[in-house]
C-alpha cells in the first residue's frame, strides 16, 4: 500500500477595486464550491512560485504577490484530502480570465455576493485572516 502523505499547496486571493477572486471548483473533493485558486507546490519550487504558477494554469492571470496571508491546514479523509495551503494576497497584472479544466467558472466578487455563494469554509478564513471580511 502506498503511503499517504499531507500536500503541500499554494493559493492566491487577488484582489481588485474591492472585488475577489474566486474560482468553482471542477474536481471531486468540494465539486461545486466556490473557493481561492491554488494547487499543489512542485519539488524545488517555492511556495511563491508555486502560487504565481497555480494561479496562471487556473485562471490565466499573471499577479504580483503582496504578502503571504497565512495558513492552513485541511484535512478530509473520508475525501481523501490532507493539504498545508499557503494563501497569499496578490493583485492582477491585467484582467484576461480564463477557467481552466480544474475549475468550471473565475469571477471577480465583492464580499456581499460571495457570501451567498456555496464557498469552502477556507474562503471565509483566508478573507477574515486578510481583513476582507468583517
Amino acid at each position: 500500500m502506498l503511503e499517504q502523505k499531507p500536500r503541500l499547496t499554494s493559493a492566491v486571493l487577488v484582489v481588485q477595486d474591492g472585488k475577489y477572486l474566486l474560482a468553482e471548483r471542477n474536481k471531486e473533493n468540494y465539486q461545486g464550491y466556490w473557493i481561492i485558486p491554488g494547487g499543489g507546490v512542485n519539488f524545488g519550487e517555492t511556495i511563491q512560485e508555486a502560487a504565481i504558477r497555480e494561479i496562471k494554469e487556473e485562471t490565466n492571470l499573471d499577479v504580483e504577490l503582496i504578502k503571504l496571508i497565512g495558513y492552513k491546514e485541511i484535512i478530509n479523509v473520508p475525501g481523501n484530502y490532507h493539504s498545508l495551503v499557503f494563501y497569499h494576497l496578490a493583485k492582477p497584472k491585467h484582467m484576461d480570465l480564463e477557467a481552466s479544466s480544474d475549475v468550471s467558472a473565475v469571477k471577480f466578487l465583492d464580499i456581499e455576493e460571495i457570501k451567498k455563494l456555496k464557498i469552502a469554509e477556507s474562503v471565509e478564513w483566508v478573507m477574515k485572516k486578510a481583513g476582507f471580511w468583517l
